[in-house]
């Protein structure tokens, strides 16, 4: 008789993926459940209660959202018995390594998704068809679909809007909401009116329980929580150009600084050298990620 085991998922209110994840593993789990105990934590609401004990890296993690720790959550991560699966969303490959090392026989068909390589051509542009616009309710769902109908992993035909619009409402309630309460900075930047890229930032102390490590010596000021641009447009200054958007208006609303959670160069989600070339500085190293600051 197989022991059972437990498989715990952390994850954000801000990525449409996180929430998909969810539902993809608690659909996997449910399969499974005879030999698997699921739970699932938005990390927002820090609401920690678990029927059992907690492994030393999960432990790292609510330190973190707690007491600004040094675990980084990047908007979702899944552990089984305490040992982290590699990947967002979690990679099948892991996950069966950790389910078959209890004895659990996976079967890959238990466990879907359309993420793939995916080479996607640069689009030509012309710069006086670039506008970039201030988040309000309205431009909310167009920030999800970089993420979800133009993710560079996934095939733009195998985007269906009614698959993916629980997910995208889901994010767009949670940024509605702090929109409204004035603790959110967002802009997007839109060529020929189709949405190609987004920045947004929250107050250091929201950022830090959404799972983003900040600046042991952060006073008054915001974290960059997410910037993307789609892959047909990088190289166009898309990502500098909401860096400056979004600084302007930080000023404007007297915040002291900013912070970003900036990764190797080789990788092409927040770059430490964007963030250099933009006046940032290093201030903490966490593994191979630092945060960089800038003082406004």
């Amino acid at each position: 008789m197989v022991k059972k085991i437990v498989a715990r998922y952390f994850y954000v209110p801000i990525c449409p993926e996180s929430f998909a994840s969810l539902d993809r593993l608690r659909n996997l789990f449910l399969k499974y459940k005879e030999q698997v105990d699921f739970e699932s934590f938005n990390v927002f609401d820090c609401k920690f209660e678990s029927l059992y004990s907690w492994f030393p890296n999960e432990e790292e993690i609510i330190e973190s959202i707690r007491e600004n720790g040094t675990s980084p959550l990047l908007f979702g991560k899944l552990f089984i018995q305490g040992n982290e699966i590699k990947g967002f969303p979690p990679s099948k490959k892991f996950i069966s390594n950790a389910l078959r090392e209890h004895g659990i026989s996976f079967e890959e068909e238990d466990y879907k998704f359309d993420y793939g390589a995916i080479t996607k051509e640069r689009l030509k542009y012309d710069i006086d068809k670039f506008q970039i616009k201030k988040y309000d309710g309205k431009l909310l769902r167009d920030s999800c679909i970089i993420c979800t109908k133009y993710n560079p992993y996934l095939d733009e035909k195998s985007y269906l809007p009614e698959n993916w619009a629980k997910y995208e409402q889901l994010k767009r309630s949670f940024l509605k909401e702090n929109l409204e309460k004035g603790s959110l900075v967002g802009y997007i930047e839109y060529y020929n009116d189709e949405p190609v890229g987004f920045i947004e930032a929250f107050p250091l102390e929201i950022s830090r329980m959404l799972g983003f490590p900040i600046s042991s010596k952060s006073t008054n000021g915001v974290m960059i929580t997410c910037l993307s641009v789609r892959q047909e447009m990088s190289g166009y200054g898309v990502a500098s150009r909401l860096i400056e958007y979004l600084e302007e208006e930080v000023k404007n609303r007297k915040y002291e600084s900013i912070e970003v959670l900036s990764f190797p160069n080789e990788h092409n989600w927040q770059p430490k050298s964007l963030y250099e070339k933009k006046g940032y500085k290093k201030v903490k190293e966490i593994k191979e990620l630092c945060i960089m600051k800038k003082e406004l």
